[in-house]
């Protein structure tokens, strides 16, 4: 093959090219004009998905086990996914009845308050049976006494 014939040959390949990334360029062109364009990713769906069900679920927060229902093979990833891809401020409960649960941090916010809350009536209510077993102790020494 000459030199002639092979630069002849490698001008057609390269119209032929140059045909086909024009073509590719409209149909490119042309999607994005209607909005079809790639999809999003299967963990960006999961992760929008389990942030609905946060604010949903509020201060109870959502279990483990309804991350299960979006990835059943690997539930603890949705909540990597809201970090990572939605970057949200994601909260951990693990010694919460029903196992570990996650919540959005104003959902957080209100539970640690109820916490509190129960806390403090809970040492009210032990400091009152404290004092009243006290007094009765006092009572019955004193009739002993007496």
């Amino acid at each position: 093959m000459k030199p002639t014939e092979r630069i002849a040959e490698l001008e057609k390949e390269n119209a032929q090219l140059k045909e086909q990334v024009a073509g590719m360029q409209k149909k490119l062109a042309e999607n994005a004009a209607l909005g079809i364009g790639r999809g999003k990713s299967k963990s960006k769906l999961m992760a929008e998905e389990a942030l609905k069900l946060l604010q949903e679920a509020g201060s109870n927060g959502v279990p483990l086990a309804e991350f299960a229902k979006l990835n059943p093979k690997y539930p603890s990833d949705v909540a990597f996914y809201l970090r990572s891809i939605l970057k949200v401020d994601l909260k951990t409960v693990r010694k919460m009845e029903g196992g570990t649960r996650y919540m959005l941090p104003e959902h957080f916010a209100t539970y640690e308050a109820a916490q509190k809350a129960a806390k403090v009536s809970k040492e009210a209510s032990e400091a009152e049976a404290k004092e009243e077993i006290q007094a009765t102790s006092t009572e019955t020494a004193a009739a002993a006494v007496a």
